[in-house]
């Protein structure tokens, strides 16, 4: 297709050499002399491929009969023959099973197409011409350009090999002298500006594009070069914004185009600030392309909705200080316009900048965006606190460039990486797919993280970089990343996993708020809690190392294993003189052996309990902590004695065990001093009172110093008791520890501090003190003389002394929290009436099988075995005069007796018992804990919660079912067998409620941030002080929720009893004075119609008798 051409059918070269001996010879050939440059001319490889005019002879040879090495070796002779000939184009084709092409130049003008450069704008005709071939289908012609030869035919490869048709072509040129000139008219030297070479620097190492021209001097003025190249460059629009034109040799000039190479600090405060260009060679005469901004904006730029943008990389910065701000605004947006490598800018104002000026700032990567405008979460893992992550006004702040207008020509811009190396956490990483996954929109805890794709230039990148920000930080757990157009999209998470237990096993899932591609979570979050020899062992700064033991337990057909630390003490023994006394710190000798539970605190009735069993040494925590990922776990504080101890079954205690596992939650299980040796009070300075609740402070403070080294999280600690445990704990509400953030939610089971009987006065105090010292035989004179005296008896002595009087007292003579002035010092009224501190949520329940009579068994037995029978007569007499409060009178006695039926006979004792359980439970248990479910619900900010067990058939153990299911009772090897699937299933979810509860603060939800419920238990609404919001929880197989618990029986005593005291001229007590206000009763028809029916109610009402 070229009629200059001559064709070649073969050619066949010969290596000549000397041989004289005639021996066999071997010939090596040196790596990189295939091409050799001997001969008659010095040829040199110019590295570019092609010419823009100059070849004026070609020869054509068959590539399968024909080497590369010959054909070169052809073009070298042919060459050096001519006189002509300066050089040639050595080419191999596809073109008919293989072609070499042999094109000889003279006069070139300007080598293009350089091999290591960048490829010219392919629609210029330097482009054209590099690109190679070029196929017509409409005429099924193919054609190509060497050196102002156009080369054209037909051929059926073209379809197939248009990109590979041209599989080796350079030039070669003679290294001789060349002499002939051209001339240019044209003139584009008021298209750019000579630049200050002290604001250029050059780095071999930096990597930047560029496009290499030689011009040779024999058709070029140095004048008519400087204007081909700077033609050049104004013909690259989008690639070239400067030119260097350099006097390479005697022969040519050598024309070098780069793109933008300013690189600025990244500091926003500088301006001008530190901008450079930066070359990979130092230039000559390097001139810059003036930049005409457009008159209008090509699209509309996004704000980027991060507060916090770091790792920029700054393109240019510009003071904008003189202008508006919308005309500032709109200059920079097309300063980024007129930058083909801008990717987006900032525009501040002087809340960011010092001097008050007004900056625009174009950038070659936005960098990391961290601090989202729209998330106001408390969790997160940047420090968004620093004053470059305010809140920007609007139109300050970030700005993207639209990805329609940002470069797609690939290495156009200068590179672009993060400053640091990310290290690499992939084994501490678990992929997940969706299937492990559940959404829930809901979640308020995260972070989101933009990490532009400009510094991320592969995936693995921005991986490794959320990755290692995540695992820098103890709370982080799920990261989530997506690819998006402009970013790579970071999420982070705490630990969202949730799970559902069933007796068959249990499943788990992780929680995201948003669809992801690729989903990790954290694995490497090891306990804090060391473990050698299957001994686990955790260091108490201050104390010394605790050595516990792992325990496998069986919920279901699961296994879990759990740690245990037993007998750990959390206040010094209070013996000898510290008995009576709040509690002293502990000291232990190193290290301490957790293995084994210490002995609990004597509770009246416990008879002849060993010391290994109760003891008065007897202020330890036992600590159960799952064996889980989950780090900064929620805590439950429990106090309880345990059950009484039992001659054949001895101390039954509770295992905080499987409601750790269920939960993945610590639990504790904390004795304290209960009893007159927990709350015996003279009113002086010798024993104050009291003692029990200072136990329990000691404790509380205890886990805040120590926990997280259990892998706990002492910010979300709730506190819990059981039975009259529970009145003394609420306690802590009416004092300012409430205030002190030693807990955050409370669970009260059977208690409150609303009972008539949870504080005692100054003067019962005093009055029980005398009558226990002239019990044990000491002189009473004085309280100093007692208290000194009941110091020197035998533990045992002084518990046998106050359960034989508890069996013949009522419930306002048991030992419980006094006003003491110091930890309680106002009375229960006016400490209610308090502005709440802070936050505490509340659940709180009771069962149809506690009572008064229940709670006094272990007493009863004892009485019984010391042959006072008798006793159990009195007692009954004491609470039946104890109804109606601690003042009551013979009106409110006789109505309670009406209304409960307490009438009795010698035959009918069993009905008479019942009766009065049921109004002693009503008027000190049940009712109380509505009253107090009420005013929590009405005065405090804490979610309130309330549940009830019905009376059962179910066997009865030492524990109430309410605390036997809370537990997980139902799966203590010991008892196992008498439980039912169906209440092993209902215990199950009684725990996961309660596990939700100590993380949240909510029995419906297992994390705070969320709102996400599984459907494994049925919703349980909150109880709520306005009318109708009285929602509670039935605890039976299907979990209803009911309202109204008690209605009538607790307006018997709210309202009828206040309305009889009023009529009888007893004054209201603080306490029952508060709870009509709680409560107000209805009209006075309406008591004539309950007073008329009030037998039928009490009959009919929850099952009681």
């Amino acid at each position: 297709g070229n009629p200059a051409a001559t064709s070649i059918s073969g050619l066949s070269c010969l290596l000549r050499v000397r041989n004289p001996e005639g021996d066999l010879l071997s010939l090596c050939v040196s790596p990189g002399q295939e091409f050799s440059s001997s001969g008659l001319k010095a040829f040199e490889r110019t590295g570019f491929q092609n010419v823009l005019s100059g070849v004026y002879r070609s020869l054509v040879l068959p590539a399968a009969s024909t080497s590369l090495t010959d054909a070169q070796l052809l073009c070298r002779q042919e060459c050096s023959q001519d006189l002509c000939c300066d050089g040639f184009i050595l080419s191999q084709l596809l073109l008919d099973a293989g072609t070499i092409l042999c094109s000889l130049l003279s006069s070139p003008d300007v080598l293009i197409c350089n091999a290591k450069g960048w490829s010219p704008t392919p629609t210029s005709a330097v482009g054209e011409l590099c690109k190679g071939v070029s196929y017509d289908e409409k005429e099924k012609r193919f054609s190509f350009t060497l050196g102002g030869q156009v080369f054209s035919g037909t051929s059926q490869l073209m379809e197939e090999s248009e990109r590979n048709f041209t599989t080796y072509q350079e030039i070669y040129l003679w290294r001789g002298k060349l002499s002939h000139r051209i001339s240019y008219k044209n003139s584009t030297k008021d298209l750019f500006y000579l630049m200050d070479n002290s604001q250029i620097q050059s780095d071999q190492n930096y990597s930047l594009s560029y496009q290499q021209y030689w011009i040779f001097r024999r058709k070029s003025s140095a004048e008519e070069a400087l204007l081909w190249c700077l033609t050049r460059c104004a013909q690259e629009e989008e690639f070239c914004r400067m030119a260097d034109l350099q006097s390479a040799t005697d022969k040519y000039f050598v024309c070098t185009l780069y793109p933008e190479a300013q690189i600025c600090d990244s500091s926003i405060n500088q301006i001008p600030g530190n901008c450079a260009t930066v070359l990979p060679w130092q230039p000559q005469t390097l001139y810059h392309k003036i930049v005409t901004l457009k008159s209008s904006v090509k699209s509309f730029y996004t704000r980027v909705p991060f507060q916090k943008v770091t790792e920029i990389s700054v393109r240019n910065k510009t003071d904008m200080s003189r202008k508006t701000v919308s005309d500032g605004f709109f200059e920079c947006e097309r300063w980024c316009d007129a930058d083909p490598c801008c990717t987006g800018f900032g525009f501040f104002n002087d809340s960011q900048l010092t001097g008050g000026k007004i900056v625009c700032v174009t950038l070659n990567s936005l960098g990391i965006q961290t601090c989202a405008e729209e998330t106001r979460s408390a969790w997160h893992i940047s420090n968004c606190t620093s004053p470059d992550a305010e809140f920007k006004i609007h139109p300050f702040g970030w700005y993207q460039k639209p990805a329609d207008l940002k470069s797609t020509i690939p290495n156009l811009c200068p590179p672009v990486n993060l400053p640091f190396r990310p290290e690499k956490y992939m084994d501490a990483w678990q992929p997940l797919n969706m299937s492990s996954v559940l959404l829930d929109s809901s979640i308020s805890h995260f972070e989101v993280v933009d990490v532009s794709r400009d510094i991320s230039n592969d995936f693995s990148t921005a991986r490794d970089f959320c990755l290692s920000a995540c695992s820098k930080n103890q709370s982080c757990s799920v990261v989530t990343l997506e690819i998006q157009p402009s970013a790579i999209r970071c999420m982070f998470y705490p630990d969202t996993q949730m799970c559902a237990h069933g007796l068959q096993g249990h499943s788990c899932w992780v929680l995201i708020k948003e669809p992801a591609t690729y989903i990790y979570r954290r694995q490497d979050l090891l306990q804090p809690i060391s473990e050698s020899d299957s001994t686990p062992r955790v260091y108490i700064p201050s104390q010394g190392y605790l050595l516990g033991k792992s325990q496998v337990i069986q919920v279901g057909s699961g296994w879990r294993s759990i740690r245990q630390f037993l007998g750990i003490p959390y206040a010094a023994p209070p013996l000898g003189e510290r008995r009576f006394s709040a509690p002293e710190p502990p000291a232990w000798p190193e290290p301490w052996n957790a293995s084994e539970p210490r002995a609990a605190c004597w509770q009246p009735g416990d008879g002849e309990a060993p010391p290994e069993s109760v003891s008065e040494d007897c202020l330890y925590l036992h600590i159960f902590v799952p064996d889980t990922t989950v780090q900064n776990m929620s805590v439950l504080l429990f106090f309880h004695n345990g059950g009484s101890y039992n001659a054949e079954e001895g101390k039954t205690t509770l295992d905080g065990s499987y409601l750790a596992a269920i939960g993945n939650v610590i639990v504790i299980m904390a004795n304290y001093r209960v009893g007159v040796f927990g709350f015996l009070s003279t009113g002086s300075a010798e024993a104050r009172g009291n003692a029990g609740l200072w136990d329990q402070l000691a404790a509380l403070r205890w886990v805040q110093q120590n926990i997280a080294s259990f892998g706990g999280n002492p910010g979300r600690v709730s506190v819990g008791a059981a039975g009259g445990g529970a009145d003394v704990t609420s306690a802590h509400l009416l004092t300012d520890t409430a205030g002190t953030e030693l807990f955050r939610r409370l669970l009260l089971m059977g208690g409150s501090a609303f009972s008539p009987a949870s504080i005692i006065t100054t003067r019962r105090a005093q009055t029980q003190a005398a009558a226990l010292a002239e019990d044990v035989g000491c002189p009473s004179s004085t309280s100093e003389e007692i208290v000194a005296c009941l110091r020197q008896l035998p533990a045992r002595v002084l518990n046998d002394a106050q359960t034989k009087l508890l069996a013949i007292s009522g419930p306002f003579q048991y030992w419980g929290p006094v006003m003491d002035g110091i930890y309680l010092q106002e009375p229960l009224a006016k400490a209610l009436q308090r502005p709440r501190l802070r936050k505490i949520d509340l659940l709180i329940g009771s069962a149809q099988q506690d009572g008064l009579i229940s709670r006094a068994k272990a007493i009863k037995k004892f009485e019984e075995s010391q042959g006072r029978a008798n006793s159990k007569t009195a007692f009954y007499q004491a609470l039946q005069n104890s109804l109606g409060g601690e003042e009551s009178n013979s009106f409110i006695e006789d109505a309670a007796t009406w209304y409960y039926s307490l009438e009795h006979s010698t035959d009918d004792y069993s009905s008479f018992s019942r009766a009065l359980e049921n109004a002693t439970r009503d008027q000190f248990i049940t009712c109380p804990i509505i009253n107090m479910a009420s005013y929590w619900a009405a005065a405090s900010q804490g979610n309130v919660f309330m549940y009830h067990v019905p009376e059962t058939s179910t066997q009865s153990q030492e524990f109430l079912l309410d605390v036997q299911y809370v537990f997980g009772l139902p799966f203590y090897p010991k008892y196992e067998a008498q439980f039912t699937d169906e209440e092993k299933g209902l215990s199950l979810q009684i725990m996961q409620y309660l596990s939700n509860f100590i993380n949240s603060g909510n029995p419906n939800y297992p994390h705070s941030f969320s709102r996400r419920m599984l459907g494994v238990v049925p919703a349980w609404p909150m109880y709520l002080s306005s009318d109708g919001g009285d929602n509670y929880k039935e605890f039976t197989a299907s979990l209803p929720t009911l309202k109204g618990l008690k209605k009538a029986d607790c307006s018997f005593w709210s309202d009828y009893i206040r309305r009889l005291k009023a009529s009888t001229g007893e004054k209201n007590t603080p306490c029952e004075s508060l709870d009509n206000n709680l409560s107000p009763g209805p009209n006075e028809k309406r008591f004539i119609m309950l007073i008329s029916s009030v037998r039928k109610t009490a009959k009919n009402s929850d099952g009681d008798g």
